[in-house]
């Protein structure tokens, strides 16, 4: 069975910083893509949380937007290797909220609205 292809909270903020990183360096994503010999799609993909980013991507990445700091580097890496780690649902199978319950278990806080209390 497929993995479900609705993007974490994970990999939306690994992939929201990953596009800061690059906005930074002044690259387009079509330089980035071009630079690592890689489709423009699959950054998009990466920056947009719709795929998994390995460690080794993040690392790439990192050196090419030139990122000194080895504690921004470390906690980015460590966030790919948990974005790809599947959330706790997935072992009770196709579960219809799975996308819900993958933002729930990451919120901060969650409000509800009910118009007849």
């Amino acid at each position: 069975m497929a993995v479900s292809m609705n993007p974490t909270i994970r990999r939306r903020r690994l992939g929201a910083e990953l596009r800061r990183l690059r906005q930074a360096s002044g690259l387009k994503s079509t330089e980035v893509a071009e630079r690592l010999m890689v489709s423009q799609p699959k950054i998009s993909h990466l920056e947009n949380g719709r795929r998994a980013v390995s460690p080794r991507d993040v690392r790439d990445l990192c050196a090419l937007y030139e990122v000194r700091d080895q504690q921004v580097i470390d906690a980015l890496v460590e966030m790919a290797s948990e974005s790809g780690r599947p959330g706790w649902w997935h072992a009770y199978g196709a579960i219809p909220q799975s996308a819900y319950i993958g933002l729930e278990t990451d919120a901060a806080s969650i409000h509800t609205y009910e118009p007849l209390m």
